[in-house]
């Protein structure tokens, strides 16, 4: 699973994505006046979706009118971009098709004209 999730180009390229996107609401955060209503962390949700939506509904659910807690959406928010990269991964696979592998074919002699 961590080799679908980290281990190719695509999963990598999202995740990437995610990270520049939380690291810019993050600086906008930092750098802006609390009152003004930035919407720089939309575009970090928007890229963990459709996962996300899920997992924020049971924080409002669990939590009620009150809402969810900061750490709990954004422990969902990392959840929903590893379980995207993982399903990204999964089709990165699936459209490269099957590979054949070198390791543990042996050498076939029949093959190679020794009989």
């Amino acid at each position: 699973m961590a080799r679908l999730t980290f281990g190719n180009p695509v999963s990598l390229g999202y995740l990437a994505l995610v990270l520049a996107a939380v690291g810019f609401a993050v600086l906008d955060g930092l750098v802006t006046d609390p009152a003004d209503a930035s919407f720089s962390g939309v575009w970090a949700l928007l890229l963990t979706a459709p996962t996300i939506f899920p997992l924020w509904l049971a924080g409002d659910a669990l939590w009620g009118g009150s809402g969810a807690p900061d750490a709990y959406l954004m422990a969902a928010a990392s959840l929903a971009a590893l379980v995207n990269a993982l399903l990204l991964g999964l089709a990165h696979r699936a459209l490269r098709g099957p590979r054949r592998s070198t390791v543990g074919t042996g050498w076939h002699t029949r093959r190679h004209g020794d009989h």
